[in-house]
């Protein structure tokens, strides 16, 4: 082994395509991924947030909210 950390996912084939997110606490966004980092920290850009019901914080629903360029930073609780 080299030491080198290595990241189960290869997002490189993903950079300039859509893709969506679901971040903590249920949000869920998609974007166009612009970057990322050995921790996964992405940027996206021309993010779109996809609100959830106000009934049932579960499920999302039709409604949008437009974010544009966005950092999801990846945290880790140990």
């Amino acid at each position: 082994m080299s030491g080198r950390k290595e990241t189960v996912l290869d997002l490189a084939k993903f950079v300039d395509k859509g893709v969506q997110v679901k971040l903590t606490g249920g949000r869920q966004v998609t974007g166009t991924l612009k970057g990322y980092d050995q921790l996964l920290n992405l940027v996206l850009d021309e993010a779109v947030e996809f609100l959830r019901d106000s009934d049932d914080p579960l499920k999302t629903t039709d409604q949008t909210r437009r974010l544009g360029l966005i950092v999801c930073i990846l945290l880790v609780y140990l």
